[in-house]
């Protein structure tokens, strides 16, 4: 089995967010549980294991952090589709669907792009004010940091394929001042079945947003770019009536971990129902042979 580390969200080395790719074929049987093992031993937040049907334009793709399976994660499939290209397996200008937990999505491909339609996505309730204290104590601020300055903006919980609870601050100075408590943010995505607080300020100059992303529960303390968190954060935005469909934003994440992520994402109109996509390029940086 072939082993890949990428870059996803750069296309430099060392910045963006690392991902581990395994390309299976037909010849390789390998179980959810080496899979598993495989994700703790190489640390990475998310490692991909993609295997493609046949001869078709469909590729099955399964999604590991160092604790667990999840349905789906973005970087990770722009790292994966990225290798499957530098490796002259897809196509630039053409259009694949990857099979996941999360349902089967379109990727797209260009030269130095790859775009990967969201799952259908849908919002959580209004999240209450006892609750906004309780997110704010979680991030070692004031509830009065939470919001925005412009538009009624407020925390909600979100997903294009996972639960995010998208959280609004109002300038980059807060955002990049939160003090995280692990334990609370474990206890009450427990609780409410959510993967991340993805916490985002309108407070930024070079770029629509500048975001920061917290999945302890998952062991991801903290992620330097989230492809599910910023599809879930575009469409919350469209919701709010912040950006326009068919127009292509520019999100930053990652700066105060010292690998910053350049996330390109977008509303789009697909069978009666506006999705996010989402998108980036990726930099191979390791490439060897799995002996398992």
């Amino acid at each position: 089995m072939y082993l890949y580390i990428a870059d996803a969200f750069t296309d430099k080395p060392f910045l963006g967010n690392p991902a581990g790719v395994v390309l299976l074929d037909d010849n390789h049987q390998i179980s959810k549980e080496t899979m598993q093992l495989l994700a703790k031993e190489l640390r990475f937040s998310e490692t991909a294991f993609v295997k493609r049907k046949g001869n078709s334009d469909e590729f099955t793709v399964l999604f590991f952090t160092p604790v667990s399976e999840i349905d789906l994660c973005g970087h990770a499939t722009i790292a994966t589709f990225t290798v499957l290209r530098e490796k002259g397996i897809v196509s630039t200008g053409k259009t694949y669907k990857m099979i996941s937990r999360a349902g089967t999505l379109e990727i797209e491909i260009f030269d130095n792009l790859v775009m990967m339609e969201q799952a259908e996505p849908a919002m959580g309730d209004i999240v209450e004010n006892k609750d906004i204290e309780y997110i704010a104590q979680a991030l070692g601020i004031d509830p009065n940091d939470i919001g925005d300055t412009k538009y009624n903006l407020s925390p909600r919980p979100v997903t294009t394929g996972l639960w995010d609870l998208i959280t609004p601050v109002k300038t980059k100075q807060v955002l990049y001042s939160l003090s995280p408590d692990f334990e609370k943010i474990s206890d009450f995505c427990r609780i409410n079945n959510i993967v991340s607080f993805h916490v985002f300020t309108l407070d930024e100059e070079k770029a629509l947003a500048n975001c920061r992303d917290f999945a302890p529960l998952y062991g991801i303390p903290e992620e330097s770019a989230t492809g599910t968190a910023n599809g879930a954060l575009i469409y919350y935005l469209y919701k709010h009536g912040v950006v326009e469909p068919e127009k292509t934003y520019e999100i930053i994440q990652g700066e105060t971990m010292g690998r910053t992520s350049n996330i390109f994402a977008k509303i789009k109109l697909k069978d009666g129902i506006y999705k996010s996509y989402i998108g980036g390029n990726a930099k191979l940086i390791v490439e060897g042979y799995l002996k398992i």
